[in-house]
């Protein structure tokens, strides 16, 4: 037989305890009657009992003290070939590896920085909401897919992923997951252990959840917002005539053609001398070079962020038109032109920037704003969402 610790065993044979703790109870049982006989006997006899009782009584306790001492021992004997067994199985157990945990740094970074972000978009919570609705669609799993990439031996997806994802993590405020794919970035290019990296992956996961929560509760925070105070839209747009509606449509799309013209052949002119065109394509309305210096470098996030201007404020010249046109629509108007300062301020779109601020500061001070001036921003506005459709355009060709 063997026991736990796979040592073997043999069957324990009868104990020599019991015979001996007979003999003692035997000793005692006849030396307490011959100790009565020989305390109520006279003479020699009785001496004799009382004698023969004590040695009796000796015998005994001699008997059961060295059964006290051997049991002991046998205790301490067992207790020993216990803590043997425990430590041979202790040993034979693999150590738990110890849990992953941030570090300090990086524990005390902000997981979303509202304010920051807020402030870099010029407080329009629109403009947010949806650069956060395409981060959370484009990037929400870039720590499964760096881990698995991590697995498949693939360093050079992820130094991409790390990269995209510093950078759009730095203009949007997840500083966690900003420091944490700097790091995988770094460790990457310097080729480090993929046991460093993977642990590097999985606290990258591990961050992702609490900043989605954060995001997910600005984005419903957001949605509430709009709820209770919902934008005025342009109403007076639908009362216009059908020939004033027919001529501003063409009139738009005429300037549309035209600045799509200009356009097609400034990049042909590039082209024939054989200059890079996606850095000075849109100079004139768009600084292309200072947004992306200002995005680190990331070329997805500055498509991003073009891509959602165009979408966000297509039409939005219009609207401004209309609302300088109406009375009692100057707080609409301000808000608009207030918004597209903002949104130009951070694409680097410097003519948009400077009509809208005049146009700000003047409906601050209760001064007149005319059409011909919001015309003017009109204009301004449609040049500067031509110029961010060519240069989309030409990175589309570009990649």
């Amino acid at each position: 037989m063997t026991n736990a610790s796979g040592k073997g065993s043999t069957t324990p044979k009868p104990s020599r305890h019991s015979a001996a703790s007979l003999i003692g109870i035997c000793l005692i049982v006849v030396a307490l009657p011959s100790l009565y006989l020989g305390a109520t006997m006279p003479g020699v006899i009785g001496y004799s009992l009382i004698a023969i009782s004590v040695m009796a009584l000796v015998a005994a306790l001699g008997i059961g003290y060295n059964q006290l001492v051997k049991s002991k021992g046998d205790t301490k004997i067992d207790l020993e070939a216990s803590s043997e067994s425990a430590f041979e199985l202790n040993q034979s157990v693999e150590p738990v590896s110890k849990p992953l945990s941030l570090s300090a740094d990086v524990e005390a970074m902000v997981v979303f920085d509202t304010e920051y972000l807020l402030d870099t978009m010029d407080g329009d919570r629109d403009m947010v909401t949806m650069l956060l609705e395409v981060f959370v669609d484009e990037h929400l799993d870039d720590g499964h897919k760096i881990v698995k990439a991590l697995q498949a031996g693939d360093l050079d997806q992820v130094q991409m992923i790390s990269h995209s994802l510093k950078g759009v993590s730095a203009s949007l405020g997840t500083e966690q997951i900003h420091a944490l794919a700097e790091q995988i970035e770094h460790e990457a290019k310097n080729q480090a252990n993929s046991e460093k990296l993977e642990n590097l992956g999985e606290l990258l996961k591990m961050v992702f959840t609490p900043a989605a929560l954060a995001i997910q509760a600005f984005m419903d925070e957001s949605a509430e917002i709009k709820s209770r105070h919902p934008t005025q839209e342009d109403s007076s747009l639908g009362e216009q005539s059908e020939e004033a509606s027919h001529h501003e449509e063409v009139s738009n799309y005429a300037a549309t053609e035209l600045n799509a013209s200009k356009q097609e052949a400034t990049i042909a002119e590039h082209s024939r001398l054989g200059e890079e065109p996606g850095a000075t394509l849109s100079s004139d309305w768009l600084d292309v070079n200072a947004l992306r210096e200002a995005m680190d470098g990331d070329e997805d996030t500055v498509c991003m962020l073009l891509e959602i201007f165009i979408e966000d404020n297509a039409g939005k010249g219009q609207v401004l038109v209309a609302a300088v046109s109406e009375p009692g629509q100057q707080d609409h108007a301000l808000n608009i032109v207030h918004a597209l300062k903002g949104v130009a301020a951070n694409l680097s779109a410097r003519p948009l920037r400077e009509c809208c601020g005049v146009a700000e500061a003047k409906f601050k001070q209760n001064e007149p704003v005319s059409v011909e001036e919001c015309r003017a921003i009109e204009q301004t506005l449609n040049q500067t969402i031509a110029s961010a459709e060519a240069y989309l355009a030409k990175s589309a060709i570009g990649a």
